[in-house]
């Protein structure tokens, strides 16, 4: 088969890749759409560390299921159904695999990062991994399921904290957990975002505020946006050094502050400050399978909107729309490559 696969740092290339050879309980995937990640992306750059050429990436994706090596009745049920996939393994043994929280796993796999990824013609998962995809949904959308869920856990992370919120960032994370914020009934939501296409699409799908943190009256218009009640949630869906000294500078005493962005791996931050406000900050990574069943659910029934920043390409035009997605001042938010 051919696969775009990461042959070093700022490299892409279409490649013969073996294809994938079945084990007892999984099922052949032909892929027809797989949404590029920030996670991609960093790994593209260089930046991660479990991510080493070469490598076929992409763990976000919907496909059509060729075959099953299952002696079940499953394999004839499953075979030609469309689905999602579910991209994390679990080992299925340790107390976070038995409480429904394998993402959290200390040997965990992702497809695209420990096994061969969605960036390609096929791909071999797990049968449990499926999710069913109703045919009126197109393969395009079933591939934001994967990151409709991460919008999910991060919004459900604050659902005791229903105050004012901000989202720091407007990639596909934070526009996801806008929208999740939106339905959730947050009552105001304010996004700080650089990028002007970003923020345009921030607005169009319901922020009260939008502000660029390098205007020099950023500050003022937070301050006067949030009054007296303060913001009771940041969601740090950047993961740089700035955003997160400004979300402590944000969030009003006793708040609560979630960090999902990936950006820089180390900030200095004010732990006097985080102590003396009783400030909490938790960590947000992946989904459970429940949210992951529950984004498919909001997928379905046409509640993600995605007009405007969501767009399509070819698999083979991937090197070119990775450099895109890091050029500053790009148009593009969340690009979806099609075999």
């Amino acid at each position: 088969m051919k696969a775009l696969v990461y042959t070093a740092p700022k490299k892409l290339e279409m490649q013969p890749w073996p294809d994938p050879e079945l084990k007892p309980g999984e099922a052949l995937v032909r892929v027809r759409a797989a949404a590029v990640c920030g996670s991609d992306v960093h790994g593209w750059l260089g930046h991660s560390r479990g991510r080493t050429p070469p490598l076929v990436m992409g763990h976000e994706l919907a496909g059509e299921v060729l075959e099953v090596r299952d002696s079940g009745a499953a394999s004839g049920r499953l075979t030609g159904e469309r689905a999602v996939v579910y991209p994390l393994l679990g080992c299925d043994q340790c107390r976070y695999c038995a409480s429904g929280r394998d993402y959290l796993c200390r040997h965990r796999q992702l497809l695209g990062l420990h096994i061969p990824g969605a960036f390609a013609e096929y791909v071999a998962v797990p049968v449990k991994n499926l999710y069913p995809l109703p045919e009126e949904t197109d393969y395009v959308q079933g591939a934001l399921v994967e990151p409709l869920a991460c919008g999910l856990h991060m919004a459900g992370l604050a659902a005791r904290d229903m105050g004012q919120v901000a989202i720091l960032g407007a990639g596909p994370i934070g526009l996801m957990t806008l929208q999740v914020a939106r339905e959730l009934k947050f009552p105001r939501i304010a996004v700080v975002e650089l990028n002007p296409h970003r923020a345009a699409a921030a607005r169009q799908l319901g922020a009260d505020l939008t502000v660029n943190p390098s205007y020099p009256n950023c500050w003022e218009e937070l301050e006067r946006f949030f009054g007296e009640d303060g913001c009771a949630v940041v969601f740090d869906a950047a993961g740089f050094s700035a955003t997160r000294r400004l979300a402590l500078k944000l969030v009003s005493t006793g708040g609560l502050i979630i960090l999902a962005g990936l950006g820089e791996q180390e900030t200095a931050l004010d732990c006097v400050e985080i102590v003396r406000r009783e400030i909490r900050v938790e960590g947000a990574f992946a989904y459970c399978r429940r949210e992951f069943q529950k984004a498919l659910e909001w997928v379905a029934a046409g509640r993600l909107h995605t007009a405007g920043w969501v767009r399509e390409a070819a698999l083979a035009e991937g090197q070119k729309v990775f450099e895109d997605l890091v050029s500053p001042g790009s148009t593009s938010i969340k690009v979806v490559l099609k075999p």
